[in-house]
């Protein structure tokens, strides 16, 4: 399998028209990836909400960054999603998550969304490093 960046994921990638362009800082020495992003109404679910599916691909994208500082590339094997409050629309969310295992070829990362300190989304992620 090729992976290859094409600047069009709907998340991080900057060509993306539609996309969050979510820009995603990352600790090297930390194994840890932080993202802020307020997203916009198009991405509701219920009104003043934000879709599960955008707050489970958030998560996703920094657990995907956070497992890149041990190798690269990585895909999610397995995303367990906790949605634990609404998540409003239009407000900043600052999205973190980190590596807390690593063996062979899998890495167990663990991330949260929260919203003025308070989480309101978790989730446990295994990353399959993929060989090219």
């Amino acid at each position: 399998m090729n992976i290859s960046d094409n600047r069009y994921c709907l998340i991080c990638g900057k060509d993306n028209p539609i996309g969050l362009k979510a820009h995603v800082q990352v600790d090297e020495q930390a194994h840890s990836a932080t993202c802020r992003v307020a997203v916009p109404a198009e991405f509701q679910g219920w009104q003043g909400i934000v879709h599960g599916g955008i707050i489970g691909a958030l998560l996703d994208e920094v657990c995907v960054h956070a497992g890149m500082t041990v190798a690269m590339p990585v895909v999610t094997g397995e995303l367990k999603t906790r949605y634990r409050k609404p998540v409003p629309v239009e407000q900043m969310l600052t999205i973190s998550a980190r590596v807390t295992a690593h063996q062979r070829r899998t890495l167990t990362v663990e991330a949260e969304l929260a919203a003025d300190g308070m989480v309101l989304a978790s989730a446990v992620a295994t990353m399959v490093v993929v060989v090219q």
